[in-house]
């Protein structure tokens, strides 16, 4: 778990007694190197936030940061909405069914835990 970080500090995250990480945060709270993005990193930001990653959160995480990196930037929810329903269990997702996993905006959430910048279409 991450020590308490404000925005644009270095937060020290761990997971394991002997396993630290150090990790510096912009002023909104998202890495400012995605290079230091790893699950652990990303466990312990959802931690701060009171949230436990769940396989549909590691699936959003996941889906978010392959499709920045193969178009240069996060999907739109309404892209987000469409992958989701062809997954198992999920053919009635929704915006909905994303809010519920990240309450306080699922795509820039995703984005935050991902290691990508907040996205320009949220405010």
């Amino acid at each position: 778990m991450c020590a308490e970080t404000r925005p644009g500090t270095s937060s020290q995250c761990s997971d394991e007694p002997d396993h630290l990480l150090e990790v510096e945060l912009d002023e909104d709270g998202h890495l400012r190197d995605s290079g230091q993005w790893s699950e652990a990193v990303a466990s312990a930001l959802a931690a701060q936030d009171g949230i436990e990653l769940t396989p549909d959160h590691w699936w959003l995480i996941h889906f978010v940061r392959e499709h920045a990196q193969r178009y240069g930037m996060p999907p739109l929810m309404r892209i987000v909405i469409k992958q989701m329903r062809v997954q198992p269990g999920h053919a009635d997702a929704s915006s909905r069914t994303l809010y519920r996993l990240l309450p306080e905006g699922p795509i820039r959430l995703a984005c935050r835990y991902a290691g990508l910048p907040k996205p320009e279409s949220c405010i």
